[in-house]
């Protein structure tokens, strides 16, 4: 029995870091909500959802390069599958005559250059960067933009990890503290010790 009960415990502390790590917000409630038992105390449960925080950013932070090259791979492949057969055959050149290629160079023009984000994602990105920059991402990241979303934003325009990590520990450890803080309140209030 006391066997089963630890390792409730443990999934549950796991399941608390897991969530935690991908959607930071659905963390603490699980903690809190979820838990008929309530086996976890505010500290642990501020602990485990920064655990959880960093965990992702960690994650994401080293592994995002790879992540979106197995993404690009898997959406060849699939674009590949899927493909629509082709109406016209490959143009062929159908000459005797050697055939001469040239070249010109183009210089860029500074003022008159625009380069255009072709990506709606890379633009979506540059989007909330422009409007919040660092603080306001980091700030923002465990409650509405995630933390996949977020750090992948964050290493995307800055390159300086230990900034990265600063600031969304930080964030994070200002989010686990007041969600905690409020689902606490809420749980000794539901339990009637408030009164």
């Amino acid at each position: 029995m006391l066997l089963q009960i630890t390792i409730g415990k443990i999934l549950k502390i796991i399941l608390v870091i897991l969530l935690s790590s991908v959607k930071f917000i659905a963390g603490p409630p699980f903690a809190y909500a979820f838990n008929k038992q309530y086996d976890f105390t505010f500290a642990g449960s501020v602990l485990y959802s920064i655990l959880g925080g960093m965990l992702g950013v960690v994650m994401f932070t080293y592994f995002s390069e790879q992540a979106r090259k197995v993404w690009h791979w898997m959406k060849f492949k699939l674009k590949k599958i899927f493909k629509k057969p082709e109406t016209f055959s490959e143009p062929t050149i159908d000459i005797d005559k050697p055939l001469k290629i040239h070249y010109a160079y183009v210089e860029k023009n500074n003022t008159a250059y625009s380069k255009k984000v072709s990506s709606k994602r890379m633009r979506r990105m540059i989007k909330i960067w422009n409007r919040y920059g660092l603080v306001g991402v980091a700030f923002l990241t465990p409650v509405l933009i995630s933390i996949p979303i977020g750090t992948i934003i964050l290493n995307n325009m800055i390159h300086d990890r230990k900034k990265i990590f600063l600031y969304m520990f930080v964030s994070i450890l200002f989010w686990s503290l007041l969600l905690n803080l409020l689902f606490e309140v809420y749980h000794i209030r539901r339990e009637g010790w408030l009164e």
